[in-house]
């Protein structure tokens, strides 16, 4: 009445500025995961990418999980069936995103890409397992110095 605003109406518009999130970064949010979401329900083939992915990833630690990381390193030089796995594994993260973001996946080609994503997720379960992880700091902390100082 009269140009005055109803206490319900200061109370919302007070409660709206002092959220954490605004509303309107919240409703995009929410439309850009919509697509997402709905790839996740529908596409049979991204569920299966993260199916592969999964069950992947556990055989890898399952066989690398008590090891050094310098056995992980010669095992995964050596041994074509942990390389295999490790392969299976990046290659459906590596669909499994390109279907997230809505892009054609090829079913060949990539190699390049796919090793050096091997050699990635590789460094980063050496230098982030809890078992492994301050052995394999030191091995490149004393491989960096050893570079730096000529010997």
């Amino acid at each position: 009445m009269f140009g005055r605003k109803s206490r319900a109406e200061k109370l919302r518009e007070e409660a709206e500025s002092r959220s954490f999130i605004p509303v309107a970064a919240l409703s995009a949010f929410f439309a850009e995961a919509r697509p997402v979401a709905e790839r996740l329900l529908y596409d049979d083939d991204l569920r299966d990418n993260i199916r592969t992915f999964i069950e992947a990833a556990n055989k890898i630690y399952e066989e690398v999980s008590d090891e050094s990381p310098g056995e992980i390193v010669a095992r995964l030089w050596d041994d074509d069936k942990l390389r295999e796995q490790v392969e299976a594994a990046t290659g459906a993260a590596q669909a499994g995103s390109k279907r997230v973001r809505g892009e054609k996946v090829k079913e060949d080609g990539g190699s390049g890409l796919l090793l050096l994503l091997v050699l990635v997720s590789a460094a980063a379960f050496l230098f982030l397992n809890p078992k492994t992880g301050p052995q394999a700091r030191k091995l490149a902390r004393d491989a960096v110095n050893a570079l730096n100082s000529g010997g």
